[in-house]
């Protein structure tokens, strides 16, 4: 396998990746996006180059930058995802769901605290 086709590989499937962590389907990225469904299909298998301004618009809808979809590579970017998805997530919730979610990422975060002795 080419430098290239392992770029065009790697892109593909970070692509794909992005766009099923944030539970889009490829219907509606391509409605999204302007881009064929079809298209998105061959993108996500890594048949179909990117032009750069559909990397535009893919990077722009799932809230990336072009950079980490071409590198992997932008720690804020993947923070970002992930934040657009538990927001996506959580807004069809009612108060007391979207409370209980908070209360469990709050213990999340107290199980990485180191814990003072006493």
């Amino acid at each position: 396998m080419t430098e290239a086709n392992r770029e065009l590989a790697e892109l593909a499937r970070r692509l794909k990746e992005a766009r099923e962590f944030l539970n889009m389907s490829q219907q509606f990225v391509a409605a999204e996006t302007g881009i064929p469904r079809s298209a998105i299909s061959d993108i996500e298998r890594g048949v179909r180059r990117v032009d750069s301004l559909e990397l535009k618009r893919l990077a722009t809808l799932f809230r990336l930058t072009p950079e980490y979809l071409l590198t992997g590579s932008d720690a804020e970017a993947a923070q970002s995802a992930t934040l657009s998805a538990l927001a996506r997530a959580t807004s069809e919730m009612t108060t007391g769901e979207q409370d209980e979610v908070l209360r469990f990422a709050l213990f999340l975060q107290n199980l990485k605290r180191p814990q003072s002795e006493g």
